[in-house]
């Protein structure tokens, strides 16, 4: 009888045992099998801090206009997306403010009386003196002189001259932010949609021709010209006209 239990308790031992190793040997190939995977899958996703340093880490989307894949078009087609816009900019409601020198222009007589030039307003003689924010006629007289905010010459560094520039000449002078007083298209956009002085244009009073077409009109061309990258007359891609960002 002892022997039997001595036999019994031997089996169990063994019995244990081997339950024991089997569970090791399962344990190691679960483990195994776990570390192979992660290394050939995907990792983890990364929670907090975590996660945005992971995102730093990633290329930035490229978006600068030389990165953005524009579709070529003919020389022809650039010229006419410009043509309406330059159209208004050669017109005397623009140009007159825009003079190849230094004196503004008139339409009664090409030259602004009193011998006005930028000179006049570097010395003190600010436009303001006869030019108010608005148009100065009155009934049954003469035009008085025409008026809108901040009526002036653009600066000496960057004047903008429109008169005497080709279709062409004008179109990458726009765009140049050496020469138009560090200015993005989108700046330009805003410019001649919500600027006064650009609106005036069309309002300029008694005995003065408006600018062509409407201002609504012109600023659909002109955002056509910038969405296409402000591509001239003669290319077929727009330039790379991204800057750094200003301060």
């Amino acid at each position: 009888m002892a022997s039997i239990k001595r036999v019994g308790k031997i089996v169990l031992t063994v019995t244990e045992w081997i339950g024991v190793v089997l569970f090791s040997l399962l344990a190691l190939i679960l483990v195994a099998v776990g570390v192979l995977l992660a290394w050939v899958g995907d990792p983890p996703q990364r929670l907090g801090a975590s996660a945005t340093a992971a995102a730093a880490e990633l290329p930035a989307p490229a978006e600068t206009a030389a990165a953005r894949k524009r579709p070529k078009v003919s020389p022809e087609e650039a010229a006419s997306l410009f043509a309406p816009v330059y159209e208004v900019l050669v017109s005397p409601r623009c140009m007159n403010c825009h003079p190849a020198g230094d004196r503004p222009l008139s339409d009664r007589d090409g030259v602004h009386p009193m011998n006005v030039s930028r000179e006049s307003f570097e010395t003190g003689l600010q436009c303001s003196t006869c030019h108010a924010d608005h148009n100065t006629e009155l009934p049954g007289a003469p035009p008085g002189p025409p008026g809108a905010p901040h009526w002036q010459l653009p600066p000496r560094e960057t004047p903008m001259a429109f008169e005497d520039r080709t279709l062409t000449a004008l179109c990458v002078q726009l765009r140049d932010l050496a020469q138009n007083g560090n200015r993005t298209l989108h700046d330009l956009q805003e410019h001649v949609s919500k600027d006064p002085l650009v609106l005036w244009g069309w309002s300029p009073g008694a005995g003065r021709a408006p600018a062509p077409s409407t201002h609504v009109a012109f600023v659909k061309s002109f955002t056509a010209w910038v969405d296409a990258g402000g591509i001239c007359p003669g290319e077929t891609v727009a330039p790379d006209l991204s800057a750094p960002e200003k301060p």
